[in-house]
């Protein structure tokens, strides 16, 4: 099993947030993400959010800035969570429950990536993929909810960690709107 020191994930608000391939912010995601020696992950729900294409069986296929990113090699869509493992579908429900508060919206209206990216980060701990999970998303409800229920989880402060775009890296935080604020 390839086993990673820390993964990143990150949310369809970061990516929208970066626009165009030749934005100084998608280049800063990019930057960051050799610098950090990564490969960024995204979830399929992400991925058909932010390219409006729900086929994820051909990744990588267009000239959309993700699509890109993926044939560069730093950015890859995940497999999607193990629905069979109770804890991970447990940890889904309770985001969603959790981000319908927070927001004061119903349940049924929660994007599915924001539960998605919850599930993947407690399946990338949970199965031994990686020691620490950084969630990036300028998604103020998905960040609390990823650091909170994780928590309740088993996971330990220092395995969780969530970012705004702007904490990753510098210029992701010009003109930063955060959602729901």
């Amino acid at each position: 099993m390839d086993r990673d020191s820390v993964v990143v994930f990150l949310d369809s608000s970061v990516l929208i947030s970066c626009g165009r391939r030749e934005s100084t912010r998608f280049r800063a995601l990019a930057r960051e993400a050799r610098q950090r020696d990564s490969v960024f992950r995204i979830s399929p729900q992400v991925y058909a959010e932010v390219t409006g294409d729900s086929d994820t069986d051909a990744y990588s296929t267009g000239n959309a800035p993700v699509e890109e990113a993926i044939q560069e090699g730093w950015l890859k869509v995940t497999e999607s969570p193990s629905y069979s493992d109770p804890s991970i579908s447990n940890v889904m429900d309770q985001a969603r429950n959790f981000i319908a508060s927070a927001t004061d919206r119903s349940v049924d209206i929660v994007e599915k990536a924001d539960t998605e990216t919850v599930g993947l980060a407690l399946e990338t701990l949970v199965d031994g993929t990686a020691d620490r999970v950084v969630v990036v998303t300028n998604d103020v409800p998905l960040g609390e909810a990823a650091v909170s229920l994780l928590a309740q989880h088993g996971v330990d402060d220092d395995q969780i960690r969530w970012l705004t775009g702007g904490e990753l890296a510098d210029e992701l935080a010009e003109d930063f709107v955060p959602e729901f604020d």
